[in-house]
Parts: structure tokens; sequence; C-alpha cells
């Protein structure tokens, strides 16, 4: 049998640079597209849910033949972004199996993040179990899989304390920027974007009591609803020009296929504006993936420029600060993913079982109505009873092994493998026949 398998295809900030994984990344709509077609016209993927974070850019998949499915993948990323195989090889991963649903559970434990143990990747991880769009790529598997790694994610900030004191990947940024910056309370913040990473940057700010807070994005009413209670100006995008020369630190947190500041725009926006020849630069942070700003700014004057790769140098060190929580945390981890495999075992096994027992009470159904012609309905009735009853006995030992039969070892293979044949049952046949 071919059973559909688990595995997943990424990058993240462990394996490219900023620049490396805005060359591979996918805006999730057209990924979503793209999925369709894989999913129904090709019949490539049984099941597809995409995980898109500032840090990674990863596509889960159930598949029957994963080795196909992992070179077309690549095939296609291959044309779309103009990389060679060896360049994909350097900054892509693929996981299967067990290995690809430990790495998720640890994805939304915070132990794969640039700062362990921190909040927002659950969250994270929740939207895109949850997004209306994977209603038509998730199945079953994938459906429990995040399910699982969410509750796995809980259970570890609940039982070990990684999670305390442990900043978001935004807040860990302001930290690093605010070294530099005089006090925020003569300061003068604006925040282009007012998304999950956008309006947390924003709350972060008003609570470190920053001077003035200005709240850029494309709807305006998005940007109202989340700085109304902080007293942020509102501005659209089209006002960003301004507002960079009223600000004095610039954070970018909003989705764009191109850059939302260039070289030359800045440039423009700060001529006759006060700046670096005050002794006072302007901080810009890159919190977006892609990048919001182009790397060229920092070629400006007065201009110091930080995005993500910088905020991944600067908090890799804090890690060991929890570092002693890490092995309990991956201890809870390998349990709930033996747990899930446990679950998918079972899973791979009910559809034999299934089959085989159907199959043998079909058999004992007939042979009752062969052996019952010619008696009374009394007669008939005992039959049919006796002959289900044997059948059931006899299949008690065939489902016990057939239920406990795992697949991830050659015993349990073997019985998987030989039921069909041994009872004679189509299993593939009977679940065609199903789903028509």
């Amino acid at each position: 049998m071919n059973e559909p398998e688990i595995f997943v295809i990424g990058t993240s900030q462990s394996v490219a640079s900023a620049a490396m994984r805005e060359q591979i990344y996918v805006d999730l709509e057209e990924l979503y597209e793209t999925l369709g077609e894989l999913l129904t016209c090709r019949g490539l993927l049984d099941e597809a849910i995409p995980l898109a974070t500032c840090g990674r850019l990863e596509l889960y998949c159930v598949a029957a033949d994963p080795n196909r499915a992992v070179k077309v993948l690549v095939r296609m990323m291959e044309r779309r972004t103009g990389l060679g195989r060896r360049d994909l090889r350097d900054h892509v991963y693929v996981l299967r199996g067990d290995q690809a649903v430990r790495h998720l559970f640890r994805v939304a434990s915070g132990l794969d993040s640039v700062v362990h143990g921190e909040a927002q990747i659950l969250g994270q991880v929740r939207e895109a179990a949850r997004d209306d769009r994977a209603d038509a790529t998730k199945g079953p598997v994938l459906h429990r899989m995040f399910e699982s790694a969410l509750a796995t994610g809980k259970k570890v900030r609940t039982e070990t304390e990684i999670g305390r004191g442990a900043a978001s990947l935004a807040g860990a940024a302001l930290r690093m920027v605010q070294r530099d910056m005089p006090s925020l309370e003569s300061s003068t913040a604006l925040v282009i974007g007012a998304g999950d990473t956008g309006s947390l940057v924003a709350r972060l700010l008003a609570k470190g009591g920053i001077g003035r807070l200005i709240l850029a994005n494309r709807t305006l009413a998005t940007a109202e609803a989340a700085g109304h209670c902080l007293g942020a100006e509102i501005i659209g995008l089209e006002g960003l020009a301004e507002g960079i020369a009223r600000a004095d630190l610039i954070v970018g947190a909003v989705m764009a296929d191109d850059y939302v500041v260039t070289a030359e725009a800045l440039t423009k926006a700060l001529v006759g504006v006060g700046g670096a020849a005050d002794g006072e630069p302007r901080y810009f942070l890159d919190l977006a993936h892609p990048r919001n700003f182009d790397p060229a700014i920092a070629g400006v004057p007065g201009v110091r420029l930080f995005d993500l790769d910088h905020v991944f140098e600067r908090v890799e060190a804090a890690k060991a600060s929890r570092a002693a929580q890490v092995p309990r945390a991956e201890a809870i981890v390998v349990a709930q993913a033996e747990n899930f495999r446990r679950w998918l075992t079972s899973r791979q096994g009910v559809h034999v079982l299934r089959a085989v027992r159907a199959h043998v009470l079909d058999v004992a159904k007939e042979e009752a109505e062969r052996f019952s012609r010619g008696r009374t309905a009394e007669e008939r009735e005992q039959i049919r009873r006796f002959a289900r009853s044997m059948a059931r006995t006899l299949l008690h030992q065939p489902t016990v092994a057939l239920r406990d039969a795992d697949p991830a070892n050659a015993s349990g293979r073997s019985i998987l493998e030989a039921a069909p044949t041994l009872f004679g049952v189509d299993v593939d046949g009977q679940d065609e026949a199903k789903s028509t």
C-alpha cells in the first residue's frame, strides 16, 4: 500500500538571509491559487497548509508520492525565482514524516524562533490553521496536526517557563533600536502597517512612552481600530513622505510586493528637513517580509537602517537566559508528536480494518442466507445470529492486530500489507467505490 506521507518544504531565518527569503517568497493569495491546481487538477497533493511569518515561509503537505511532489515544487520554485538547484538546496529544507511533525510542534512552541518562547508565533500558526482559504486545501490529517501543534505550544507555555520574559520579535527589535536612540518620550514614531506586527509594535511603543505615534495603513479604518486607544495619529500610505519627515523612528510592517520606501523617495522626503546634520539620525526598522525598505536607504545621509537580519544577530545571545527551559519543552514536543503519530498510525490502519470487517461480515451474511433457504422465520433468525456471532469472534484477533499495527516498523507494515490479500479484499477499490 502506498500510504500518504506528511512533509514540509520551506525556508526560514535559520537557513536564509532576508534577501534570499525575499527571492523565495510567494504571496499567500498566489500560493493558494497554485495549491488549488495541485490539489484538484494534477492530484499531486492530498492536503496542504502554508505557514508564513516574518521569518519563514513553509508549506506543509500530505502526498501519496512525496518524492514526486517535492520535485515538482522545487521545479516550480526554480522557474519562479530564477535560482539554481544548488542555491535552493542551501536555503530550502525538506522534512518528512515524524521530522515534519516535530518541526511544526517546535515552531508552535517557540523553540524554532529567534527569540525562544516568543508568543507571537503561536498566533501565526493558529492563523494559518484557521485561515478560511485553508478550508479548501487541508484535510483531516493536517487539521489534526495543526490543532495538535497549537495544543503543544500552549502546553509548553503552561508547563515550562520558556516564555517567561520572552519578548516577541517586534519587542526584541525595538529594544535593539532603543539602545542607540534618545529617549522615546522625546521621539516621534511612524509605524507603517496595522496588521498583527504593526499593531503590536504600536502597542509596545505606546507602552514604552513614545512621545508621538503615527500609524500609516492602506485602509484607514483598520489603522483607526488599531490606534484608537493608543492616541495615534492615523494617515494613509499616500502621506508617508510627510510622516517620515516628521518621525525619528520609522517601522515597516506592511505586506507589500515592492519597496514602500526607496532611497530616491526618501532623499526627496528629507530635503530641507533636519536630521543627521543636527546630530539626530533617523532610525528605520524593517520588520516586514518581503522588506518594506530598499536596502539602499542605508546610504542616505542621516539614516540608520535595521532589518530582520540585524535583529536575528542581536537576539541570538539572549537565548542563553531561557536555555535551561529548552530540554523540558523539547520533551513535551516529543511526547505530543508521539501522540499524533499514534493517532496517524491508527488512522492508516482503519481503512484496512474496515474493509476486512465488511468483507467477513458480508460473507457471513451470504452464507447465512444460503443455509436459511426453506427454514422457518425463527430458524432463519437463529442462523443469522450465529453467523454474525461467529464472524465477530473470528474477527477479534485480526481486529486487534490491524488496530495496533504500526506502519513505522517492519512487522506492522507486513500486517497491513498482507491483510487485504489474506482476506481477499481490494482496499483501494473499496475506497474508490465509496468516494464515487
